[in-house]
This record gives C-alpha cells, sequence and structure tokens, in this order.
C-alpha cells in the first residue's frame, strides 16, 4: 500500500475506532482529495455561507456540495502547481463582508459559524480559494470558439420553448443574441466537465459519504 494511501486508511481507521456515538463530537472525514481532507464541516459552512452552487441541491444537500468541494480541490491543486498562491486581500475581505452581510447581525453570523464548527480564519481560506480558482478559470476558459450560423440555428430550433416574452415565440434573430450565449456557455461547460474529468482520472479521491443521520 502506498505511503497516502496508508495515511488516509489510518485516518479512517480512527474515526470507526472512535465509535458511531462520537459522531455527534467529530469533525466526519467525508472525503479525501490527494492530500487535502474534505471534513462535515467544510460541506455545511459551503451551505450555510452560500459558497457552492444552488443547483438541485434539495435532493441531498449533502452528496451535491460534497461533490463540488470533491471538483473544487481537484481544480484547486492545478491552480497551486500553475499560478502563484497569492490574491489581493482586498478581494478577500470583500467577499468576506459580502457575506456577513448576509445575516442580520454580528452575533447571528458568529453562531452560524459554531453551528457549522466553522472559524473565519477557515472560513476565509475557502473564500481566498474560491477567488484563485474563479481567476483560473476564468483565464483558462474565458475564451471560447464562436458558435456559427448553424450551431445557433440548430440550438434554437431545439430550444424553442425557452425563448419567448410575453407569452409570445421570439424569432430566430430576435432570440440570436441570447441564443449565441447560451451555445458559448454549454461549450464552456462542457469543456470544464472534461477537464474535470481528466484531473479526477489522474488523482487520489477518496469518498466516504454516505447518507445517514446528520450529526448534532
Amino acid at each position: 500500500m502506498r505511503m497516502r494511501e496508508a495515511v488516509v486508511a489510518g485516518l479512517f481507521a480512527v474515526l470507526l475506532a472512535a465509535g458511531l456515538h462520537a459522531a455527534d463530537r467529530i469533525d466526519r472525514v467525508l472525503a479525501v482529495v490527494n492530500a487535502d481532507v474534505i471534513t462535515e464541516s467544510d460541506v455545511r459552512a459551503a451551505l450555510a455561507f452560500d459558497l457552492v452552487r444552488p443547483a438541485r441541491l434539495e435532493a441531498d444537500p449533502i452528496r451535491t456540495t460534497l461533490d463540488q468541494l470533491i471538483r473544487r480541490e481537484l481544480i484547486l491543486d492545478e491552480v497551486t502547481r500553475s499560478t502563484p498562491a497569492e490574491t489581493d486581500p482586498a478581494r478577500v475581505t470583500a467577499r468576506m463582508n459580502a457575506i456577513r452581510a448576509r445575516f442580520p447581525s454580528p452575533a447571528a453570523y458568529e453562531a452560524r459559524l459554531a453551528e457549522t464548527a466553522m472559524n473565519e480564519t477557515r472560513l476565509r481560506d475557502m473564500v481566498e480559494a474560491d477567488i484563485r480558482v474563479e481567476d483560473y478559470m476564468r483565464q483558462r476558459f474565458g475564451a471560447v470558439a464562436e458558435p456559427s450560423d448553424v450551431d445557433i440555428v440548430g440550438y434554437y430550433e431545439t430550444h424553442r420553448a425557452d425563448f419567448t416574452s410575453g407569452g409570445r415565440q421570439l424569432t430566430l434573430d430576435e432570440a440570436r443574441p441570447t441564443v449565441r450565449e447560451r451555445v458559448i456557455e454549454e461549450r464552456r461547460r462542457q469543456l470544464v466537465d472534461d477537464w474535470v474529468a481528466r484531473l479526477r482520472r489522474r488523482a487520489e479521491v477518496t469518498d466516504v459519504y454516505f447518507a445517514g443521520p446528520p450529526s448534532r
């Protein structure tokens, strides 16, 4: 067994030895991406502080959020290898201020930190990592091949129901700017998904999440 696998296996063995009754007192490890651990508090903080995309969270919020954090760690590993670690502190502070502003009072913000077993330093680190990922993705995937007229017509014909205004079907010429943007966005999403899939094939990902009673 390789050293990293042995460390991960040992970590899980320790958690298992603690017993199911200790689950309320420990920060459960849900996944390990290469050497990076993703815990339950990471997942709950990502949800509580809106650090993840909201799509389809209602089915299983923990599972969906964990998948997004695994994806984030895969990208962050690549970012760390490719770009300097420095991020403008002012941007991080602005993002943190925006997060605090979502709460009715500083006490409510502090209470949410406590509820998610999070502290401000860890949350700030997560926010800084998100900014680094966003910047890298914008630089790497910002330019996408311009769709041809055939692409635009084909998308419009396939998604006609999406292009209405006031109950009226928009013509192709009316919808063209929106169609173009959607074609480009779908192409960008596919490029990113393919790239992340390749990153995952090269990575060591251990996912031990199981649906069960939530920790308290």
